[in-house]
């Protein structure tokens, strides 16, 4: 059975039976090569296919799951009945497919075509650039992979929408022999081979751990530092995107609830979401309820600007979904703040005395992005003169994340694109308090 049919199928007896009737298909292909210690470890060569059905009436769903084509009945009986023993109170809806869609070049197909020798090369000489350094003693860790996704979503009341994308990644890990040893890593994404540079994200693994040998502690105090891209990234996605989340808000679980229109970041915070970034995974004409995704701005000059919405949290306040559902949850698509004119280098010239974070530990246990506070395990590179002279480990940051928005005074143009639909540069903090034990 063919998905069409599939889904005419299952619409007609759902609406036989009183409902309004969504499906959403999802379909992956992933490919991985992985080595341990220079040895083939690991190989992935797999498809896997869901369908989910969403049945809607007065207000209420009931939603259930497949990966077998061929019982729309099944399905649609299933999720009826969980519709019958789900007991909420809240409004749900479906999206009409109606307003513009963004389009725009999202799969390409050029992983697939490389063979699995050519593949396997390629991570080999990751491997064996990581390694090539003398005082690198191991690399436990290559990785090579690649995947595609196809998502269709339709419904009763007329939206019909699909896309389809794919892209790569690669990651390495190593060990650098010193008093103790020093580990280093470094990955890339790109939708595109040429532009996964497999030999350099080696290199700059064993730069990262080479970087670290004779690493110490500073004294505990108020540090001048940059947050660089890779490590800012995260700490976006990890406190900014729940604080964005209208259902958030709506349930006192963001910081930023009452804080429309007010300023919470310096002048030079300005941070989009944006459907599409050349070389995102993320890029979406529309998000998880077939809402068009749309340019946002959520802080221009550091003033908060909106709170990004699905169909049922946008109800609630009045207003129109903002194209940001993610599943159950609201997140952006492509959460991208402004770069500066400074490379790398220029920003630790202008650092001048202070510190690089260029590791964070504890994310997700040592952040709070309800109350905005953190305490952070770190690693980095100490700068004097504009120049890094040492490498730093055993020192904690904390602070609250909104006052680090605030006292950002640069940001340089390195932009780093994450796996969490983050796009971000290093930025420069005035002032951030540090916890060492030199």
């Amino acid at each position: 059975m063919t998905f069409n049919e599939f889904k005419d199928k299952a619409f007609k007896l759902a609406k036989e039976k009183g409902f309004e009737a969504q499906i959403s298909y999802n379909g992956t292909y992933e490919f991985s090569l992985r080595l341990g210690n220079g040895e083939l470890d690991e190989y992935k060569d797999a498809n896997s296919n869901s369908i989910s059905l969403t049945v809607l009436k007065d207000g209420k769903i009931g939603t259930a799951s497949t990966t077998i084509f061929d019982t729309p009945e099944k399905l649609v009986e299933e999720a009826i009945t969980n519709y019958e023993i789900i007991d909420s109170e809240e409004e749900n809806l479906f999206y009409d497919g109606s307003g513009k869609y963004s389009e725009f070049e999202s799969y390409y197909g050029e992983f697939e075509k490389l063979s699995v020798k050519e593949k396997l090369d390629r991570l080999y000489k990751m491997s064996e650039a990581a390694g090539k350094d003398e005082r690198i003693v191991m690399v436990p860790m290559a990785m090579f992979a690649h995947q595609t996704s196809e998502i269709i979503i339709a419904n009763t009341l007329g939206l019909e929408k699909s896309y389809k994308g794919d892209g790569g990644y690669a990651y390495a890990s190593v060990v650098a022999k010193d008093e103790s040893p020093r580990s280093g890593f470094w990955f890339g994404i790109a939708p595109k081979p040429e532009k996964l540079d497999l030999e350099a994200i080696g290199k700059r693994a064993a730069e990262e751990a080479i970087a670290k040998i004779g690493s110490k502690s500073v004294k505990s105090g108020k540090y001048r530092v940059i947050i660089r891209s890779d490590e800012f990234t995260s700490l976006l996605a990890t406190m900014l995107i729940p604080m964005i989340s209208a259902e958030n808000a709506q349930k006192n679980m963001s910081p930023l609830k009452e804080k429309l229109g007010e300023k919470i970041g310096s002048d030079i915070v300005n941070i989009k979401d944006i459907p599409y970034y050349e070389g995102s995974l993320n890029n979406a004409p529309f998000d998880s309820e077939g809402v068009p995704t749309q340019e946002k701005t959520i802080l221009e000059n550091g003033v908060f600007k909106t709170f990004l919405y699905n169909l049922k949290t946008a109800k609630k306040e009045g207003k129109e979904s903002t194209g940001n559902a993610l599943g159950r949850g609201i997140a952006p698509v492509n959460m991208y703040f402004e770069p500066g004119k400074k490379n790398f280098d220029e920003l630790v010239e202008t650092l001048g005395d202070g510190i690089i974070i260029t590791s964070l530990e504890g994310l997700h246990s040592g952040a709070n992005p309800i109350s905005g506070e953190f305490s952070l395990g770190a690693q980095g590179l100490k700068v004097e003169n504009g120049k890094i002279v040492s490498g730093v480990e055993q020192i904690t940051i904390s602070g609250n994340f909104l006052d680090v928005l605030s006292k950002i005074e640069e940001a340089g143009n390195d932009m780093w694109i994450s796996f969490s639909s983050t796009i971000a540069p290093s930025v420069i903090i005035s002032e951030i308090d540090i916890a060492g034990n030199a």
